[in-house]
């Protein structure tokens, strides 16, 4: 295939003295914005302050100066960071700014789309291009310099008709640079701009949770050279960014930007329509670029921004949505809710035309050939995870059916291989109905019972987790997913995997009696530590290391129906050491799970509460340090307010008044001193179970 790349314009080599001249100018982003809330500040309250900003002048000031040069600058690698400083500093403040800016791109927009630096550029300037962070444009103060002012009286485009303009640029090229590495990068920028949102990183978990990233990476672990260590600032896996993704990332919504609600989703349907090319009645191109490194996240950020920028889904997503802290959401694993697109709508026919659905037949030629086929693939699965995401409910029912979810010899096949099963996980944890749910769990309970879920070294445990998750938020099939944990482990243990297919009614019975007399010969408490899989040399070294997914699994099997959740009690009150609870403590994770798990829950039922109390008993001795720890000291005081008994509430209290002064010399320490009213307790005592009671 001819490169359709050939021939376009590039810009010249910038000029030295240009690049000298911006390098050498005092700009700094932080300051300047300093310097504007003071101006404005000063200027409501005096109207002959004339300070203005001298961060922002320099910048109007010098986009004057280069905007002839505004292309050659961003491909050099000096002149790109000077040229996006200028935006981040004048943009947001200066509509005229950042017409100039876009304006200057023109004709070289395919250039610099497949430009290691040029294309961060470009990006740079759409996204501030329709940030406002001023009512006015700052452009034309009277205070400001005379600089930009020229070109606000037509001599510029308006910004709807500059961004439309590098559309029109950039749409005939999409195929090519819907798989270039900077140009696939460019396009999602556009999108996002277009549709009024941003894609942001999800929450970063902290150090002691590194594993996590690791255990998220799809496919089967290639066999690497031995490399000199990367500083942990340059380590992607120490971030978190390792399990970032365009399909997990968060959308926020541009609030009080420029865009055009009236031009701009045309625009986007014409550049979407560009992307997707003609509607295809057979699988082809469309499909392979699905599964292409850098065209799949970009047919993902398509498919959210189309989702996110229906007007209806709009106005019904903002009146409903569900804030969840982002620590909690991250440590729980919860998947955030998101918004569905409807029936008809833009993502809707870009979802068929990639499925290469076929309205209005019931049996799906080839929907379910690549909905098989993308499971499988590392960028495709995460194409069709986002479907089942943001599919409206009649549409996910199809899916589940062409896709041949309900069916247990499929999800085991789904189950085994290295990438599907992270497509069986996104649909335990988006399960819409409470009989989908029933439906959805007894299929996979096979998988469990057949320890291929549950044997650390397959790397599945995510299953486990997902599927408790769901049993617990329809409060369906607990018994028997417990039961499979059970058979699980047991099967793993002897390896003798338990047959997957009934003949007929009688063997089925003598199936489950025989399932029960051998779930009955592993105790579920015995099952906990194999879940939470504590590493005890991370407990000598104060760093530790556990199960993410078999963490996440015990916590919600303690949101199990109160007389289920014994064996889940004692598992971790009497199988785990003193040393390991307290660690537990420690740790952001497993306080969150195991220990808040308990002292969330029901604790008024005497299953629960006598859990509390063994927690305390074990706690004896350590009490005090635990106060004193940024994390376990959120445990002491759930362990207090959890307590039933006066008696208990004091065997606490004298403990802490036993090691006061070292709880005075810390915050977090003087924080317990209040909530449990240590002060009180010493002087009257009477007054003080008053108090607390």
């Amino acid at each position: 295939m001819t490169s359709s790349f050939a021939g376009y314009h590039r810009p010249r080599r910038p000029a030295v003295e240009t690049i000298s001249y911006l390098r050498g100018l005092p700009l700094n982003v932080d300051q300047s914005q300093q310097e504007i809330q003071t101006y404005r500040s000063m200027q409501k309250g005096n109207d002959a302050y004339d300070d203005f900003p001298q961060n922002l002048a320099a910048a109007f000031s010098a986009l004057e100066e280069v905007q002839g040069e505004i292309a050659s600058l961003a491909g050099d690698e000096y002149g790109s960071k000077s040229v996006e400083l200028l935006a981040q500093i004048a943009a947001p403040y200066s509509e005229i700014a950042a017409r100039c800016l876009l304006n200057a791109c023109l004709g070289y927009c395919l250039h610099l789309a497949t430009h290691r630096f040029g294309s961060h550029v470009l990006q740079s300037i759409l996204q501030l291009s329709v940030i406002s962070l001023s009512t006015n444009d700052m452009a034309m103060d009277e205070n400001a310099p005379p600089s930009l002012r020229e070109h606000a009286n037509g001599v510029l485009p308006s910004l709807c008709d500059v961004i439309q303009a590098v559309v029109e640029e950039l749409s005939p090229h999409s195929e090519e640079l819907a798989v270039h590495m900077c140009g696939s990068h460019v396009l999602r920028t556009l999108l996002c701009v277009l549709g009024g949102v941003q894609l942001v990183t999800s929450h970063r978990g902290s150090d002691n949770q590194q594993g996590e990233s690791s255990a998220l990476l799809r496919g089967k672990p290639k066999s690497k050279k031995k490399k000199k260590r990367k500083r942990q600032s340059e380590d992607a896996s120490s971030n978190g960014d390792a399990t970032h993704n365009a399909g997990t990332m968060s959308i926020t919504f541009l609030e009080g930007s420029r865009i055009d609600n009236v031009r701009f989703p045309v625009i986007l349907e014409s550049l979407s329509q560009a992307l997707l090319g003609e509607h295809q009645s057979e699988p082809g191109k469309l499909q392979q670029l699905a599964c292409h490194a850098s065209a799949g996240p970009l047919l993902i950020v398509l498919i959210r921004v189309l989702t996110y920028s229906d007007e209806t889904v709009q106005k019904d997503w903002k009146l409903n949505e569900d804030q969840i802290d982002a620590r909690e959401a991250f440590q729980l694993g919860i998947v955030k809710v998101e918004p569905r697109y409807k029936f008809g709508s833009l993502a809707d026919r870009a979802v068929r035309q990639i499925l290469c659905w076929q309205s209005g037949e019931t049996v799906q030629e080839f929907a379910g050939d690549i909905i098989y086929g993308l499971s499988g693939e590392i960028r495709g699965s995460h194409v069709l995870e986002t479907v089942f995401r943001l599919c409206y409910d009649d549409f996910y029912s199809e899916l589940l059916r062409c896709g041949d979810f309900l069916s247990s010899a499929s999800v085991q096949e789904y189950v085994q291989h290295d990438v599907s099963n992270f497509v069986v996980q996104t649909i335990l944890a988006t399960v819409r109905e409470k009989e989908q749910a029933e439906t959805i769990l007894k299929v996979i309970e096979k998988s469990i019972s057949s320890g291929v879920a549950i044997d650390p070294n397959r790397k599945r445990r995510g299953i486990i987790w997902r599927a408790a998750e769901l049993a617990a938020k329809y409060r369906v099939e607990q018994e028997s997913v417990i039961k499979a944990i059970r058979l699980g482990f047991l099967a793993i243990s002897n390896s003798s995997p338990v047959a997957e297919n009934d003949d007929d009614e009688a063997t089925a019975r003598k199936k489950r009696k025989k399932e029960r007399k051998k779930a009955s010969m592993i105790e579920l408490k015995e099952c906990v530590p194999l879940l939470l899989q504590i590493n005890e040399n991370s407990i000598k070294s104060e760093q530790l290391s556990m199960d993410v997914a078999g963490t996440r699994t015990v916590y919600h099997m303690l949101r199990f129906s109160p007389r289920l959740c014994e064996g889940v009690l004692d598992g971790i009150v009497q199988e785990l050491s003193t040393e390991e609870l307290v660690s537990i403590a420690k740790d952001g994770l497993g306080s969150r799970c195991v220990l808040d798990g308990i002292l969330d829950g029901p604790v008024q039922i005497p299953v629960f509460q006598k859990a509390v109390q063994e927690l305390r008993s074990k706690f004896v001795g350590r009490i005090v340090s635990m106060a004193n720890h940024r994390v376990a000291h959120h445990v002491v005081r759930k362990l207090f307010v959890a307590l039933s008994t006066m008696g208990e509430k004091e065997k606490l209290a004298d403990e802490l008044i036993r090691g006061k002064n070292l709880l005075l010399g810390n915050a977090v320490g003087r924080s317990i001193i209040e909530d449990v009213r240590l002060d009180l307790y010493e002087m009257d005592k009477k007054e003080w179970r008053r108090k607390v009671a």
